[in-house]
């Protein structure tokens, strides 16, 4: 089975994806992405790593529209013709793919889910919590004011929100998108790895 973990910022999506694994014996896949997809581009992990949590501009959008839109219908472009972004979008949704492919495995944030819908073993998984509690661990995760955290989680989750809409046409963070969508301020990390997983065996069983 494939499991894709989607993540509001600040609700400790990545610890979740990592318990899951470990509880269900799956390869974790997170950063290691960025990495694969940088050196496949030529570019720093840093610069691939943060696509996602930006909104693209206009002209991305434009000059990406001329060369068939989403990544799985692209036409081939040359790299100045449709920018960093739409680059980074192929070839994470090559790395994606091929990662599937070998197997049980946990694939955090990048859209995995949209990029294997279809696919009939795919379980999409939504991990979000109340906004105080993503405050307070961004606060505590980054020693910035409670304003500064507000603010941080507000522009990540809207430029999430578009990238996937932008690009997958997906309807990120909306409950009836996934297989399973929990609040893990309520159930703590590890109780919500134990749903998570006990969803994830059930469709195995189904």
């Amino acid at each position: 089975m494939i499991v894709t973990v989607s993540r509001a910022y600040g609700a400790a999506g990545s610890p979740v994806a990592r318990a899951v694994a470990a509880e269900l014996g799956y390869r974790l896949v997170d950063d290691e992405l960025d990495k694969i997809v940088a050196t496949r581009l030529g570019s720093s992990e840093e610069e691939t790593a943060s696509i996602e949590d930006r909104p693209r501009g206009f002209g991305e959008r434009f000059l990406e529209s001329l060369s068939g839109g989403m990544p799985e219908s692209m036409q081939p472009a040359s790299s100045h013709e449709i920018g960093i972004d739409a680059r980074h979008a192929r070839a994470l949704v090559e790395v994606i793919r091929a990662e599937a492919e070998r197997g049980d495995c946990v694939i955090v944030g990048r859209n995995a889910g949209a990029v294997l819908a279809a696919r009939a073993d795919l379980v999409r998984v939504f991990v979000t919590a109340p906004l105080p509690w993503r405050i307070a661990r961004v606060q505590a995760s980054f020693s910035v004011s409670a304003d500064a955290a507000k603010a941080e989680i507000a522009r990540i989750d809207a430029a999430r929100a578009a990238y996937a809409k932008d690009r997958y046409n997906d309807a990120w963070g909306i409950a009836s998108t996934y297989h399973v969508s929990l609040d893990v301020a309520r159930y703590g990390i590890d109780a919500a790895a134990v749903l998570i997983a006990g969803a994830v065996r059930a469709a195995e069983r189904a």
